[in-house]
């Protein structure tokens, strides 16, 4: 999975011959965004998750996850791959095995947010504002319902509802976010909060409010469509 500034090569899984046995156009080529590179992206993101100063990980893993959903259609058509050929350049005829790409982005599809030491605030899969000492994130992201704060190695996932906006202050020690409900789909969000690069983190979060514990997610009423929930800082 290199690291290219181009659409069909950056976190691209190396795939040189399923259109041979798949594709409607049979040749060996360099495919991209064969449906490696979703699930080549799972093991990626939850390395980088685990080891959130690895940029490097970051980039192709969402390079990756991105590039599962790349080759869509106007009319929703998932090709196995898009042909490298100068003389093509474009998707096959045949969806082949394109099912296991678009798996690995809806399993793994979130917002990342990371503090570069030479590029500053940056956000993947979201649009991101700073004003004064706080951060404020919109989660763009197909999902919406996934984000990562690496500064503190902080992994936050909703088995219902959806992120509407995440704050923070620089100092990290206050997280706010808005979570959005799904009409009669969710009327509870349920949180679940983890810090998967361990110890490389020195800081540890608690909820602001007290809330329900099932199966080790927070139960969070939405009574009027939106709620906002706090993390601090555990003394």
């Amino acid at each position: 999975m290199p690291t290219v500034p181009h659409w069909g090569y950056n976190g691209s899984a190396r795939r040189y011959w399923d259109f041979q046995y798949a594709g409607k156009l049979r040749r060996l080529e360099r495919q991209l965004h064969h449906y490696g590179s979703g699930l080549n992206a799972i093991p990626v993101l939850t390395q980088y998750r685990d080891n959130p100063d690895d940029f490097y990980l970051l980039r192709i893993g969402y390079g990756g996850l991105m590039g599962a959903i790349s080759n869509i259609t106007h009319e929703g058509f998932g090709p196995c791959g898009f042909h490298a050929f100068p003389s093509t350049l474009k998707i096959d005829g045949y969806s082949g095995d394109y099912g296991p790409g678009f798996f690995g982005h809806v399993m793994n599809t979130g917002t990342y947010v990371i503090n570069h030491l030479e590029y500053g605030w940056l956000c993947f899969g979201g649009n991101i504002s700073e004003k004064g000492e706080w951060i404020e994130v919109t989660p763009l992201d197909s999902a919406r319902n996934r984000i990562y704060l690496a500064s503190q190695g902080l992994w936050l996932t909703l088995d219902a509802g959806k992120f509407e906006k995440v704050r923070f202050n620089k100092s990290m020690s206050i997280v706010e976010f808005t979570i959005k409900g799904q009409g009669n789909y969710a009327s509870q969000a349920y949180l679940r909060i983890s810090q998967p690069a361990g110890t490389k983190r020195k800081r540890s979060f608690k909820m602001g409010k007290n809330y329900a514990l099932v199966r080790e997610a927070y139960v969070i009423p939405i009574e009027t469509g939106l709620a906002n929930v706090r993390l601090e800082v555990s003394s």
